[in-house]
């Protein structure tokens, strides 16, 4: 039913010239900041003709999937010289209404450039011919990986640039989040299922907009915010149950799925110091001071992450940027803080 990806992994050795021979993070990398070299959008099955034993797609089967698919996954795994080590630990998952107020409002909490679940639906309803869904029938899937622990434990170490394996794992665990998602979408595609990631596809692209700095059209973070799974802390990170050292994605799905989480009213509230405790850690933790206690610098710290660019390339051979310093040997790194009072 789901595909393994063809994500080749360097087992027993670095490879050479990353600049030019890391075709993978490169395109990634593109991808992530311009929107292109993502595969085809799957097509929808118009045809489809449910049987008594096709799937129900209800909350408790995107939950197991998602689960299995994290834990299981082949390519859930670094490259040399950590090969074969997993990259996240089991997920959190929640869910949307399409229809959520909360979803209209980041148009004016992020800017108007963000889409809601309708607009980036309507784009995928019209490119296979069909009505585009309403609102009400559409809802959002989100879901949270956590940094396993030994990733966490060596960039808790470092000053300056981020360590070799978190490193790895924003490469490999973009990409990877990328292939278990579209095996998800294909499948419900196959099934008669309008769906789709919007970070995949072509109106998805990084810039400066200028209410909020650096943004993209649609955002993981404020979805995971949206479903329930976490609050945001002074870094702009999200404070999950599993912490702040995660990689978050989500999709949308043409289904009525309930919401599973209750989402805290005070969007900093797991973030002790707004919530009126000493901390400022993760303050202390950037390189850059681009955080402090009125908030984050996204732009010193995009430079900062952009120059990390060379770093990875000739450190650990990988074309990637990431730093993350921020989200280790911080309350927040693995859990919500003590202090902070949470159901």
């Amino acid at each position: 039913m789901f595909k393994t990806s063809k994500i080749k992994k360097m087992r027993d050795r670095y490879r050479k010239f990353a600049y030019v021979s890391d075709i993978a993070g490169i395109v990634n990398s593109i991808g992530e900041m311009h929107g292109k070299g993502f595969l085809k959008q799957p097509k929808l099955n118009k045809n489809f003709v449910k049987q008594p034993d096709s799937p129900v797609f209800h909350e408790n089967w995107f939950i197991e999937k998602i689960k299995d698919l994290v834990v299981a996954h082949p390519d859930n795994c670094k490259e040399y010289p950590f090969y074969g080590e997993k990259i996240f630990d089991e997920p959190l998952i929640g869910f949307i209404k399409g229809d959520d107020p909360l979803l209209e409002q980041y148009k004016d909490i992020i800017g108007p450039h963000h889409f809601t679940p309708y607009e980036i639906m309507k784009i995928q309803a019209e490119s296979n011919g069909v009505k585009p869904p309403k609102a009400s029938d559409l809802s959002v899937v989100s879901f949270t990986m956590p940094i396993i622990k030994e990733t966490k434990k060596d960039n808790a170490r470092k000053k300056k640039w981020p360590c070799e394996r978190w490193a790895q794992t924003r490469r490999m665990g973009e990409m990877f989040s990328q292939v278990f998602v579209r095996e998800i979408i294909v499948h419900l595609m196959e099934n008669g299922i309008l769906a789709i990631a919007p970070d995949v596809t072509p109106m998805f692209n990084k810039k400066r907009y200028p209410k909020v700095g650096w943004a993209s059209p649609w955002s993981h973070r404020h979805m995971a915010y949206a479903a329930g799974l976490g609050t945001f802390g002074m870094q702009d990170f999200l404070i999950t149950r599993n912490g702040v050292a995660h990689r978050v994605g989500s999709f949308v799905v043409n289904l009525q799925l309930e919401p599973n989480h209750e989402r805290p009213a005070d969007i900093h509230a797991w973030c002790l110091h707004r919530q009126g405790h000493s901390c400022l850690k993760c303050a202390s933790r950037c390189p850059v001071n681009a955080i402090d206690k009125n908030g984050h610098d996204k732009e010193r710290c995009y430079q900062h992450v952009k120059a990390s660019t060379k770093y990875c390339i000739k450190n650990f051979k990988i074309f990637i940027y990431g730093c993350g310093l921020c989200a280790t040997r911080v309350p927040c790194e693995s859990g919500i803080p003590d202090g902070i009072e949470s159901d």
